[in-house]
């Protein structure tokens, strides 16, 4: 009789994975704050206006965060889906990691960048510039700044490099003998 193969816990490769993309979601962050360029507004009357108003100058840090979030989830869950076994438990960590990655690109962003501009304004005089900070929507007054379905980029990455591993990868197109 032969002994039972020996299943190993998963629990080694959920954290690693969680690990692996937490600490590339900030990565990411860092990323995005260095290559972003704030937009500057002028305070007026204790409230901060957008100079030059528009949804382009508002919308480059949302479109920056998908262009970087996309390819960082893809190349994290390629690394997490070359490592065979348990690839259940992989599919999961990796869609938790994800989204925690996501929200850390987007904290560490946010706090590496200028302060909020409307609370900034509020003691300042008339016609005084200040930069815009880093969100994911417009800099409109009330807004929540990280309520954006940008953060779903690096989700939708991790999802489509880890399905990729798996039906690209060295199982997946292999020909198998027949008969």
């Amino acid at each position: 009789m032969s002994e039972p193969a020996v299943r190993s816990s998963p629990l080694p490769r959920v954290l690693s994975v969680l690990v692996l993309f937490v600490a590339g979601g900030a990565a990411g962050g860092v990323l995005w704050e260095r290559l972003w360029q704030a937009p500057t507004g002028l305070a007026y009357q204790g409230t901060w206006y957008l100079e030059p108003a528009g949804p382009d100058v508002s919308f480059e840090a949302i479109a920056l965060f998908v262009v970087i979030a996309f390819p960082l989830g893809l190349v994290l869950a390629v690394l997490a889906g070359m490592w065979r076994g348990h690839e259940s438990a992989t599919l999961v960590s990796v869609l938790v990691g994800a989204g925690l990655a996501a929200f850390a690109m987007y904290a560490v962003g946010h706090a590496l960048g200028p302060g909020d501009p409307q609370a900034l304004a509020a003691g300042q005089p008339d016609y005084t510039p200040l930069p815009g900070d880093l969100g994911l929507n417009a800099p409109d007054q009330g807004r929540v700044p990280w309520h954006s379905s940008a953060l779903v980029a690096l989700p939708a990455g991790a999802m489509t490099g880890l399905v990729g591993t798996y039906l690209l990868g060295s199982r997946g197109f292999v020909r198998r003998p027949r008969g």
